[in-house]
């Protein structure tokens, strides 16, 4: 019997609103342990395809697999559920509430079994300002604290794998450094990254591996040595210069 694969897989799907196609006979494979990047300009389909792969679009053909089982069609909890949790690029936080109301409703409705204080100290110990806010209404955050508290919230359930789109969208260059700072300490724990961004070259030099999508199709991939040693091509997809 073939041993079973590790991680996500991305098979032919097709993605669109309404008659617009989006994406077309897509297909990506995230191996467990990594981080994939998916850069390209706007428009070009990488939040559909986080929005796919989370059951929140439904894709009209193809499929998708994790750790070998089928997640396209399920509902987003379901997926969420299997270990494979989004933070969009909204956020999605609620900003009436405190930190401390934010991580609590994220803690109950993601079903984790681990216990609530170990689990409320691991996400103090990579956010700190979490902590140290954690009465503080979510809306009066700064846009940087905010996304902290997008991705703690994920955090609490406990994900296998951790989708981000756009992460540092917005955001100064320092608390960007920082997310990025606290998204390899979790590299380093094993957790699985999709990683959506429009800072392309900021993505592919921290990712294990890229693709670049263009009008809804991946139209190169690689490691950063490979994506970025044709100047030409890295130039005209990513607009970004490399020497």
């Amino acid at each position: 019997m073939a041993e079973q694969f590790s991680g996500l897989q991305v098979d032919q799907i097709s993605v669109g609103y309404g008659k617009a196609l989006v994406l077309e006979k897509l297909s990506l494979t995230v191996t467990s342990g990594s981080v994939v990047a998916v850069v390209g300009p706007n428009g070009a389909g990488k939040s559909t395809l986080v929005r796919a792969i989370s059951g929140s679009i439904r894709a009209r053909s193809g499929e998708i697999r994790y750790n070998g089982q089928i997640i396209s069609g399920l509902a987003p909890y379901r997926v969420a559920r299997k270990g494979v949790l989004q933070v969009p690029e909204t956020r999605d936080i609620f900003s009436g509430m405190t930190v401390w109301e934010n991580l609590m409703v994220a803690f109950d409705n993601l079903n984790v079994e681990s216990a609530r204080q170990e689990a409320f100290n691991e996400i103090y110990d990579l956010f700190p300002i979490l902590a140290k806010r954690h009465q503080d209404i979510a809306g009066n955050l700064s846009g940087g604290q905010q996304q902290m508290l997008a991705i703690a919230r994920a955090l609490l359930g406990r994900p296998k794998l951790l989708m981000l789109d756009e992460p540092s969208l917005g955001l100064a260059s320092l608390i960007i450094k920082e997310i990025y700072g606290t998204l390899n300490r979790l590299r380093e724990k094993g957790l699985t990254v999709l990683l959506v961004e429009q800072n392309a070259k900021m993505a592919i030099n921290f990712a294990d591996h890229s693709v670049v999508l263009s009008n809804g199709k991946i139209v190169m991939q690689g490691t950063r040595d490979e994506l970025l040693s044709d100047e030409a091509l890295a130039h005209h997809y990513l607009g970004v210069r490399t020497g």
